[in-house]
């Protein structure tokens, strides 16, 4: 009778007669595989993606090592298949490698094991339809514990689907993907509480409200007011400030005082697109308002309309009126009365009635007059334009205009030998802005020609 092979681990069943003179031989071969099956620890080096574990017949095989050591450099997810698939087996797998290893025997279910991690697996040897079980996710921890040190000689990492325990103590961090408190608080006896997630973190409150407190003081309130979103300071007089960083300095940008029924101070510009005062809109322009605040600017002339609108203030209260209410203000009781002076340049244009007497400048060098006047130095003098003698406000200032004297010498050039300089009283009364009324071109004497004194 021929020899045989046990099913799952490959040894030799010595036929009755066979293996003359080489039984012990195959005996030794034999006993290594049990030795192998039940205590070998293999490293399996894998590459590429794929590896066949193999169980051969009356020989040493990686197949047979009871624990398994993944190594080598997969360039991938790397599935094993366990061979032949009609054998049963029991693994114990630890995966060294870079990449996750998927074990398989055949159509039924794999397992896998992550890149650092490890696992007990049993192969059914179920033939083309064998599956691969993870013996180690149905272990349960129903059992109690207590005083013991689970997975080694120092507390471990542990992954659990549901932990209930009266009270968890775990020094070096806790790594959970959720977490739910039947008490009230999470509380923490010293330094910061971060949180910090990939995502957005929610704050769902079914009762409407998030708290800020310090040492139990409550701050202020976040609060669903009728979908409304309520901010609320909680202290009495406590203000709610805005503040940021402006070019590496911190700013205030905005404070609500409520001390002040709320009254904001904004640090910079406020900038608004509408604003209404109580229940009435404001539809005036920003440089409407600038000019109400006192602004300079001059734009162009228009001509005034009994109906155009002004803007007084009437005991306080700014009101717009009509331009003929200002005619009207400006001429009652200006139709008669006193004239004392009428500013230079300006005349009187019109009827002019009186019941008195009108009298005008007549006296040498006031508004009005007229005189002959000269420029002590060689100057030009142009019609039209506007000379001073000490003061600004004219075209030509500080021309050191005098009265002028003036005699024509056989050249026909203007003499001044009667010596009318700026002294004396050629120069009494010579002041304010006088028009010259003709052209007087410099030669080598004093330019002279009429002028009359405007203001």
């Amino acid at each position: 009778m021929g020899s045989t092979f046990t099913d799952n681990g490959g040894i030799e069943k010595i036929g009755l007669g066979e293996q003359a003179g080489s039984w012990g031989t195959t005996t030794n071969t034999n006993f290594d595989i049990i030795d192998r099956l039940i205590n070998g620890v293999g490293a399996i080096a894998l590459s590429g993606t794929t590896h066949t574990l193999t169980t051969s017949d009356g020989s040493l095989s990686d197949g047979m090592f009871k624990v398994l050591v993944l190594g080598g450099s997969p360039s991938g997810t790397n599935t094993i298949t366990i061979s032949p698939n009609n054998a049963d087996k029991l693994y114990f797998v630890k995966n060294d490698t870079s990449q996750t290893a998927i074990f398989t025997q055949g159509s039924g279910g794999n397992v896998s094991i992550a890149t650092g991690k490890g696992a007990i697996i049993f192969a059914d040897g179920a033939g083309s339809s064998a599956a691969v079980t993870d013996l180690t996710a149905l272990f349960t921890t129903s059992q109690a514990i207590d005083g013991v040190v689970v997975g080694g000689t120092t507390p471990a990492a542990g992954t659990f689907t549901t932990l209930t325990a009266t009270s968890v103590t775990a020094n070096g961090g806790v790594t959970v993907d959720n977490i739910n408190i039947d008490g009230t608080e999470i509380d923490l006896s010293s330094g910061d509480l971060t949180v910090d997630v990939a995502g957005d973190i929610n704050l769902d409150a079914d009762g409407g409200q998030v708290h800020f407190k310090d040492g139990g003081t409550e701050i202020g309130i976040l609060e669903n007011s009728s979908s409304d979103f309520k901010i609320e300071a909680r202290q009495q007089d406590k203000d709610i400030i805005f503040a940021g960083n402006d070019g590496g300095s911190g700013i205030t940008a905005l404070t609500l005082d409520m001390s002040e029924a709320g009254n904001a101070t904004f640090n910079g510009t406020v900038t608004t697109t509408g604003l209404t005062l109580g229940s009435t809109a404001v539809n005036a322009t920003a440089d409407e308002l600038n000019l109400l605040d006192g602004d300079t600017s001059v734009g162009s002339s228009i001509t005034v309309a009994d109906a155009d609108g002004i803007i007084v203030n009437d005991g306080g209260t700014m009101k717009t009126i009509p331009a003929s209410a200002i005619k009207t203000y400006a001429t009652a009781g200006a139709t008669s009365g006193t004239v004392t002076s009428v500013s230079g340049g300006t005349g009187i244009s019109g009827t002019v009635t009186t019941s008195g007497s009108l009298s005008l400048n007549t006296g040498l060098g006031e508004v009005g007059t007229y005189a002959f006047l000269a420029i002590v130095a060689d100057t030009t003098i142009k019609a039209g334009e506007t000379y001073t003698r000490s003061s600004s406000g004219a075209d030509n200032n500080n021309q050191n205009l005098i009265y002028s004297g003036l005699l024509m010498d056989a050249g026909n050039n203007f003499d001044d030998d009667t010596a009318l300089d700026a002294s004396g009283s050629v120069t009494t009364n010579l002041t304010g802005i006088w028009r010259a009324m003709g052209d007087a071109r410099n030669t080598n004497r004093r330019a002279a020609t009429l002028f009359l004194r405007i203001s």
